[in-house]
């Protein structure tokens, strides 16, 4: 990464920071719902991202990166992701979302949501140092298919849990008011991102997606607070 590359991601950084600080007195202000909105987004999040995963795909076939893999790999489950959290979503596509979804579904989801793929951006990180003497051998294609297979049992997964098995779970929302369960949860998610962020910047050399993933990860701490945390 240039110079140029370098100044560019941190006036993108500083024009969210302020943004992000302009609306932190309005986070915990009450909407009025609109469901169109939320599809929407949600619509808009996922095929973003899993544009993005198909072009981390197409450069890991060239490159053979392990860490370029798990990347793209993180890319496609935030995109599963987006997908099962807008169809669980109340008021959406039903009174109480689809998928046999509970009261507690959907802020469960943007947990899991919000902490794998920091996970996979740290996991990212340290391989990319150890990827010169791994490689993946053998046919990309394989590889590609095998990781996406596993992202969908992944997330089929989590589905699962979060609503057959909602009842099982902490609460992390009554009446409206978060528990002591759901500000432990949120700040390990908050810090994972931080931990992300952090082992970017640590991992010199930059490449040009290294940049970017740091400001990706900046712009997931704002959305994590002023989604969960400053509400």
């Amino acid at each position: 990464a240039s110079r140029s590359d370098r100044m560019f991601a941190l006036a993108v950084v500083v024009v969210s920071a302020v943004l992000f600080v302009c609306a932190v007195p309005f986070a915990g202000v009450p909407l009025t719902p609109v469901p169109a909105f939320v599809g929407s987004y949600q619509s808009a999040l996922a095929i973003n991202d899993l544009i993005t995963a198909v072009l981390l795909f197409s450069q890991f076939a060239i490159s053979r990166s392990r860490a370029l893999l798990l990347l793209a790999s993180g890319y496609l489950f935030t995109a599963m992701a987006a997908i099962v959290h807008a169809l669980t979503f109340p008021g959406l596509f039903a009174p109480g979302g689809l998928l046999g979804a509970g009261t507690q579904t959907t802020v469960w989801i943007y947990m899991i949501w919000h902490g794998a793929f920091p996970l996979l951006v740290l996991a990212y990180s340290l391989l990319k140092a150890a990827d010169k003497d791994s490689k993946i051998r053998g046919a990309a294609g394989g590889a590609i298919v095998t990781s996406i297979i596993a992202v969908a049992v992944a997330t089929a997964a989590f589905s699962w849990i979060v609503t057959a098995q909602h009842d099982l779970l902490p609460t992390l929302l009554s009446r409206g008011h978060y528990t002591p369960v759901m500000l432990w949860v949120v700040s390990m998610v908050w810090c994972l991102s931080l931990a992300a962020l952090i082992a970017l910047w640590r991992n010199k050399p930059y490449s040009v997606l290294d940049v970017w993933l740091m400001v990706v990860m900046c712009a997931w701490m704002f959305d994590i607070a002023l989604s969960a945390v400053l509400i």
